[in-house]
Order: structure tokens, then C-alpha cells, then sequence
């Protein structure tokens, strides 16, 4: 395909969990680069940032995993959003089968963590690997009854919906803290 040639809008804009309305066209697809874009954390790339103090709100950790809070942007979402990572830094694909199988379990407990909040119908986990060499996998709380947001335009929400209010964010970080702790044996 030329990289002139534009492709058509997909039919995705007509279905109701698309968040936008109004005519839309498809961005030219631009040609390969030669290599991959460095990632924070890569090899010569910009540092990851994982393993320092700054000021990352851990919502919880075990000394192996960590959770913490997805900002969309510059700001939080409006629905339970968080990130499951490894304290230690490595990429997806560094993990050993042990510790790919205590990803499973840690991905049952985000998911079970989520779901005791009232607020939240379904729980979405995505993954996504251009930003950064760092294992970390994010776990959205669709909101009870919001078949609005239901699916794949879920991420783009996040970034349109005002955010919780922080006593909500508080509540929601205790809850999810406490069930991960207590699923641990803590």
C-alpha cells in the first residue's frame, strides 16, 4: 500500500462505546522506520525509573510486585486504574517460568482486588509495550452499569472522564491494598 493512499474510517465510530462523535479520517500511515524506538529502560535509552525513590505512589508491593495508580496524562482516571509491575526491572519476556506463573496469580488477585470495589462491573487488562522496558500489565475497573465504556475504548476514557475524587481514590487504594495483602498471607 502507498503511504499516500488513506484508508478508510472504520465502522468502530459508529458503535456506542466509540467516545467521540463528528467526521473523522484516517491518519497517513507513515513509512517503517529502520529500528525500533529505544524505550525507557532499553539499552541506551532514557533510564526506566523503576528502581528509584521518586515520588511513584505505591498503592502495594511484596518486595517482588508492585501496584500503583495509572495516570491518564497528567491526571487520574475516572474509574479504578492500576498497574501491576515488577519491583525489580526486567521486560515481559525476562520473566522465568516461575515467576510468569506468579504472574498469573497476581493478575487472579488485581483481578478479584478490583472487583470487591462496588463501583466496578469488569475488570480489563491490557498490555502494552512501546513506552517502556519494564515489565508492568494495567488493570481497568470499568464502572457498574457503564456499558459505555465497555471494551477496547475503555483506555480512551480514562483520558476524557473526570477524575475520582481523592477520597475515592484513597478508599479504592485501601480496598485494593488490603484484599492483595490478605490474598498474600500478609
Amino acid at each position: 500500500m502507498s503511504t499516500d493512499e488513506r484508508l478508510a474510517v472504520p465502522r468502530v465510530v459508529e458503535w456506542p462505546i466509540f467516545p467521540f462523535e463528528g467526521e473523522f479520517r484516517v491518519r497517513k500511515i507513515e513509512p517503517p522506520h529502520t529500528e525500533e524506538r529505544l524505550r525507557f529502560g532499553d539499552p541506551g535509552g532514557p533510564p526506566c525509573g523503576c528502581e528509584s525513590d521518586e515520588t511513584e505512589d505505591v498503592v502495594w508491593t511484596d518486595g517482588q510486585w508492585k501496584v500503583t495508580r495509572i495516570l491518564f496524562g497528567e491526571s487520574e482516571a475516572g474509574f479504578p486504574s492500576y498497574m501491576l509491575g515488577t519491583v525489580a526491572h526486567m521486560d515481559f519476556g525476562d520473566m522465568d517460568e516461575s515467576m510468569a506463573a506468579d504472574f498469573g496469580v497476581m493478575s487472579l488477585r488485581m483481578e478479584r482486588a478490583l472487583m470487591s470495589l462496588p463501583s466496578v462491573g469488569r475488570v480489563h487488562i491490557n498490555r502494552w509495550g512501546d513506552g517502556g522496558a519494564h515489565m508492568h500489565v494495567w488493570f481497568l475497573g470499568r464502572p457498574l452499569g457503564a456499558w459505555q465504556f465497555s471494551g477496547y475504548m475503555l483506555p480512551l476514557w480514562g483520558f476524557i472522564l473526570p477524575a475520582l475524587e481523592e477520597s475515592v481514590l484513597a478508599q479504592n487504594d485501601r480496598v485494593v491494598a488490603d484484599h492483595l495483602a490478605e490474598a498474600a498471607g500478609a
